[in-house]
Protein backbone atom coordinates (compact mmCIF):
# COMPACT_ATOMS: atom_id res chain seq x y z
CA UNK A 1 0.00 0.00 0.00
CA UNK A 2 2.89 2.34 0.83
CA UNK A 3 4.44 1.84 -2.62
CA UNK A 4 1.14 2.69 -4.30
CA UNK A 5 0.84 5.92 -2.34
CA UNK A 6 4.40 6.85 -3.24
CA UNK A 7 3.78 6.16 -6.93
CA UNK A 8 0.60 8.27 -6.80
CA UNK A 9 2.51 11.16 -5.22
CA UNK A 10 5.20 10.97 -7.90
CA UNK A 11 2.55 10.90 -10.63
CA UNK A 12 0.84 14.02 -9.32
CA UNK A 13 4.08 15.84 -8.57
CA UNK A 14 5.10 18.76 -10.80
CA UNK A 15 7.44 17.70 -13.57
CA UNK A 16 10.73 19.45 -14.29
CA UNK A 17 10.72 19.50 -18.07
CA UNK A 18 13.64 20.88 -20.05
CA UNK A 19 13.20 24.14 -21.91
CA UNK A 20 14.65 22.97 -25.19
CA UNK A 21 15.12 25.13 -28.26
CA UNK A 22 11.61 25.70 -29.59
CA UNK A 23 10.36 26.20 -33.11
CA UNK A 24 9.85 29.70 -34.49
CA UNK A 25 6.57 31.56 -34.13
CA UNK A 26 6.07 31.44 -37.90
CA UNK A 27 6.53 27.67 -37.95
CA UNK A 28 4.15 27.19 -35.03
CA UNK A 29 1.55 29.45 -36.66
CA UNK A 30 1.90 27.54 -39.94
CA UNK A 31 1.35 24.21 -38.19
CA UNK A 32 -1.78 25.36 -36.40
CA UNK A 33 -3.11 27.06 -39.55
CA UNK A 34 -2.72 23.91 -41.64
CA UNK A 35 -4.30 21.80 -38.91
CA UNK A 36 -7.21 24.26 -38.62
CA UNK A 37 -7.75 24.24 -42.39
CA UNK A 38 -7.77 20.43 -42.54
CA UNK A 39 -10.18 20.17 -39.60
CA UNK A 40 -12.49 22.81 -41.08
CA UNK A 41 -12.57 20.97 -44.42
CA UNK A 42 -13.38 17.69 -42.66
CA UNK A 43 -16.08 19.44 -40.63
CA UNK A 44 -17.69 20.89 -43.78
CA UNK A 45 -17.56 17.51 -45.55
CA UNK A 46 -19.04 15.82 -42.49
CA UNK A 47 -21.80 18.44 -42.22
CA UNK A 48 -22.71 17.95 -45.89
CA UNK A 49 -22.83 14.17 -45.55
CA UNK A 50 -24.89 14.31 -42.36
CA UNK A 51 -26.94 17.44 -43.09
CA UNK A 52 -30.23 15.51 -43.09
CA UNK A 53 -29.63 14.47 -39.50
CA UNK A 54 -29.03 17.99 -38.21
CA UNK A 55 -32.28 19.66 -39.24
CA UNK A 56 -34.80 20.35 -36.50
CA UNK A 57 -37.28 18.01 -38.19
CA UNK A 58 -34.82 15.13 -38.09
CA UNK A 59 -33.57 15.45 -34.53
CA UNK A 60 -35.23 12.15 -33.72
CA UNK A 61 -33.28 10.56 -36.60
CA UNK A 62 -30.01 11.86 -35.20
CA UNK A 63 -30.82 10.56 -31.72
CA UNK A 64 -31.85 7.21 -33.20
CA UNK A 65 -28.62 7.05 -35.20
CA UNK A 66 -26.56 7.69 -32.05
CA UNK A 67 -28.61 5.15 -30.09
CA UNK A 68 -27.90 2.55 -32.76
CA UNK A 69 -24.21 3.45 -33.16
CA UNK A 70 -23.50 4.81 -29.67
CA UNK A 71 -19.80 3.98 -29.50
CA UNK A 72 -19.00 5.47 -32.91
CA UNK A 73 -21.13 8.54 -32.17
CA UNK A 74 -19.42 9.01 -28.81
CA UNK A 75 -15.96 8.77 -30.39
CA UNK A 76 -16.89 11.35 -33.04
CA UNK A 77 -18.28 13.71 -30.44
CA UNK A 78 -15.23 13.27 -28.20
CA UNK A 79 -13.10 14.28 -31.20
CA UNK A 80 -15.30 17.38 -31.67
CA UNK A 81 -14.81 18.32 -27.98
CA UNK A 82 -11.04 17.80 -28.27
CA UNK A 83 -10.85 19.93 -31.44
CA UNK A 84 -12.88 22.66 -29.73
CA UNK A 85 -10.28 22.87 -26.96
CA UNK A 86 -7.31 22.84 -29.34
CA UNK A 87 -8.59 25.41 -31.83
CA UNK A 88 -11.48 27.03 -29.94
CA UNK A 89 -13.43 27.87 -33.09
CA UNK A 90 -16.78 27.52 -31.32
CA UNK A 91 -17.79 28.10 -27.67
CA UNK A 92 -17.43 25.03 -25.47
CA UNK A 93 -20.91 25.59 -24.02
CA UNK A 94 -22.50 25.08 -27.46
CA UNK A 95 -20.76 21.71 -27.82
CA UNK A 96 -21.84 20.68 -24.32
CA UNK A 97 -25.47 21.61 -25.02
CA UNK A 98 -25.37 19.57 -28.23
CA UNK A 99 -24.00 16.62 -26.23
CA UNK A 100 -26.99 16.88 -23.89
CA UNK A 101 -29.40 16.91 -26.84
CA UNK A 102 -27.79 13.90 -28.50
CA UNK A 103 -26.62 11.72 -25.61
CA UNK A 104 -28.67 12.88 -22.65
CA UNK A 105 -27.58 14.62 -19.45
CA UNK A 106 -25.15 12.21 -17.78
CA UNK A 107 -23.80 10.38 -20.85
CA UNK A 108 -23.37 13.72 -22.62
CA UNK A 109 -21.39 15.09 -19.67
CA UNK A 110 -19.14 12.01 -19.65
CA UNK A 111 -18.50 12.24 -23.41
CA UNK A 112 -17.66 15.95 -23.08
CA UNK A 113 -15.31 15.40 -20.14
CA UNK A 114 -13.34 12.68 -21.94
CA UNK A 115 -13.11 14.73 -25.14
CA UNK A 116 -12.14 17.93 -23.32
CA UNK A 117 -9.46 16.17 -21.29
CA UNK A 118 -8.06 14.56 -24.45
CA UNK A 119 -7.88 17.92 -26.17
CA UNK A 120 -6.35 19.55 -23.09
CA UNK A 121 -3.57 16.95 -22.89
CA UNK A 122 -2.83 17.48 -26.60
CA UNK A 123 -2.65 21.24 -26.00
CA UNK A 124 -0.20 20.87 -23.11
CA UNK A 125 2.01 18.49 -25.12
CA UNK A 126 1.95 20.87 -28.13
CA UNK A 127 2.90 23.85 -25.96
CA UNK A 128 5.76 21.95 -24.36
CA UNK A 129 6.94 20.94 -27.82
CA UNK A 130 6.68 24.30 -29.59
CA UNK A 131 7.09 26.65 -26.60
CA UNK A 132 5.76 30.10 -25.80
CA UNK A 133 5.98 31.26 -29.41
CA UNK A 134 3.34 28.68 -30.28
CA UNK A 135 0.99 30.12 -27.66
CA UNK A 136 1.70 33.67 -28.86
CA UNK A 137 0.71 32.63 -32.39
CA UNK A 138 -2.78 31.93 -31.03
CA UNK A 139 -3.23 34.46 -28.21
CA UNK A 140 -1.97 38.05 -27.71
CA UNK A 141 1.03 38.37 -25.41
CA UNK A 142 -0.97 40.65 -23.11
CA UNK A 143 -3.49 37.88 -22.43
CA UNK A 144 -0.72 35.40 -21.70
CA UNK A 145 1.03 37.76 -19.31
CA UNK A 146 -2.25 38.56 -17.56
CA UNK A 147 -2.12 35.21 -15.74
CA UNK A 148 1.27 35.34 -13.96
CA UNK A 149 -0.10 33.57 -10.91
CA UNK A 150 0.00 30.26 -12.77
CA UNK A 151 3.78 30.44 -12.54
CA UNK A 152 3.66 30.48 -8.73
CA UNK A 153 4.22 26.85 -7.64
CA UNK A 154 2.79 27.49 -4.16
CA UNK A 155 -0.62 28.69 -5.36
CA UNK A 156 -0.76 27.41 -8.92
CA UNK A 157 -2.82 24.23 -8.40
CA UNK A 158 -5.40 25.97 -6.23
CA UNK A 159 -5.76 28.81 -8.75
CA UNK A 160 -6.10 26.38 -11.67
CA UNK A 161 -8.91 24.54 -9.87
CA UNK A 162 -10.63 27.84 -9.01
CA UNK A 163 -10.41 29.23 -12.55
CA UNK A 164 -11.83 26.05 -14.06
CA UNK A 165 -14.60 25.91 -11.47
CA UNK A 166 -15.76 29.49 -12.18
CA UNK A 167 -18.06 29.60 -15.24
CA UNK A 168 -17.15 32.14 -17.91
CA UNK A 169 -13.37 32.03 -17.49
CA UNK A 170 -11.19 31.59 -20.64
CA UNK A 171 -10.42 27.93 -20.00
CA UNK A 172 -8.83 27.32 -23.41
CA UNK A 173 -6.32 30.13 -22.84
CA UNK A 174 -5.62 28.87 -19.31
CA UNK A 175 -4.94 25.38 -20.68
CA UNK A 176 -2.35 26.76 -23.10
CA UNK A 177 -0.68 28.72 -20.31
CA UNK A 178 -0.64 25.66 -18.05
CA UNK A 179 1.48 24.02 -20.75
CA UNK A 180 4.14 26.65 -20.05
CA UNK A 181 4.37 25.57 -16.40
CA UNK A 182 5.75 22.42 -14.78
CA UNK A 183 2.36 21.18 -13.53
CA UNK A 184 2.05 17.43 -14.12
CA UNK A 185 -0.55 16.28 -16.64
CA UNK A 186 -2.22 13.81 -14.19
CA UNK A 187 -2.56 16.60 -11.61
CA UNK A 188 -4.00 18.92 -14.26
CA UNK A 189 -6.55 16.27 -15.29
CA UNK A 190 -7.53 15.63 -11.66
CA UNK A 191 -7.97 19.32 -10.81
CA UNK A 192 -9.80 20.41 -13.94
CA UNK A 193 -12.04 17.36 -14.34
CA UNK A 194 -13.52 17.84 -10.87
CA UNK A 195 -13.77 21.62 -11.36
CA UNK A 196 -15.46 21.38 -14.78
CA UNK A 197 -18.22 18.96 -13.76
CA UNK A 198 -20.82 21.49 -12.45
CA UNK A 199 -20.79 23.75 -15.53
CA UNK A 200 -20.75 20.84 -18.00
CA UNK A 201 -23.67 19.14 -16.26
CA UNK A 202 -25.71 22.36 -16.36
CA UNK A 203 -25.12 22.61 -20.13
CA UNK A 204 -25.93 18.95 -20.84
CA UNK A 205 -29.02 19.06 -18.63
CA UNK A 206 -30.23 22.07 -20.59
CA UNK A 207 -29.49 20.34 -23.86
CA UNK A 208 -31.28 17.19 -22.72
CA UNK A 209 -34.37 19.20 -21.76
CA UNK A 210 -34.32 20.94 -25.14
CA UNK A 211 -33.96 17.61 -26.96
CA UNK A 212 -36.98 16.23 -25.10
CA UNK A 213 -39.08 19.26 -26.05
CA UNK A 214 -39.14 20.72 -22.51
CA UNK A 215 -38.48 24.23 -23.78
CA UNK A 216 -39.39 26.13 -20.59
CA UNK A 217 -37.11 23.92 -18.50
CA UNK A 218 -34.31 24.41 -21.04
CA UNK A 219 -34.77 28.20 -21.03
CA UNK A 220 -34.64 28.29 -17.22
CA UNK A 221 -31.43 26.20 -17.16
CA UNK A 222 -29.79 28.24 -19.93
CA UNK A 223 -30.86 31.50 -18.27
CA UNK A 224 -29.41 30.41 -14.92
CA UNK A 225 -26.23 29.27 -16.66
CA UNK A 226 -25.88 32.64 -18.43
CA UNK A 227 -26.33 34.55 -15.15
CA UNK A 228 -23.84 32.33 -13.30
CA UNK A 229 -21.36 32.63 -16.20
CA UNK A 230 -21.68 36.41 -16.16
CA UNK A 231 -21.09 36.55 -12.41
CA UNK A 232 -18.21 34.09 -12.81
CA UNK A 233 -16.57 36.20 -15.49
CA UNK A 234 -16.80 39.31 -13.32
CA UNK A 235 -15.28 37.34 -10.42
CA UNK A 236 -12.51 36.18 -12.75
CA UNK A 237 -11.76 39.78 -13.79
CA UNK A 238 -11.57 40.85 -10.13
CA UNK A 239 -9.27 37.94 -9.23
CA UNK A 240 -7.10 38.58 -12.27
CA UNK A 241 -6.80 42.29 -11.42
CA UNK A 242 -5.82 41.58 -7.82
CA UNK A 243 -3.29 38.92 -8.82
CA UNK A 244 -1.71 41.17 -11.43
CA UNK A 245 -1.51 44.05 -8.95
CA UNK A 246 0.19 41.81 -6.38
CA UNK A 247 2.54 40.43 -9.03
CA UNK A 248 3.53 43.92 -10.17
CA UNK A 249 4.12 45.05 -6.58
CA UNK A 250 6.35 42.05 -5.89
CA UNK A 251 8.21 42.68 -9.14
CA UNK A 252 8.75 46.33 -8.22
CA UNK A 253 10.13 45.37 -4.78
CA UNK A 254 12.79 43.11 -6.31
Amino acid sequence: MGKRKERAKQLLKDKQFEQTEHYSKRYAATVISIASAVICILAVVGAILLKDYFSAENLDKLQAFVAEHWFVGALIFMAVCAIQVIIALIPGEAVEIAAGVIFGSWAGALVCLIGIMTGSVIVILLVRKFGRKFVESLYPREKIDSLPILNDPKKRNAVIALLFFIPGTPKDLITYIVGLTEVSIPMYILLTTVARIPSIIMSTFGGDAFGEGKILKAIIIFGATAIISGIGYLAYMVIQKKMNKKHNEEKADQ
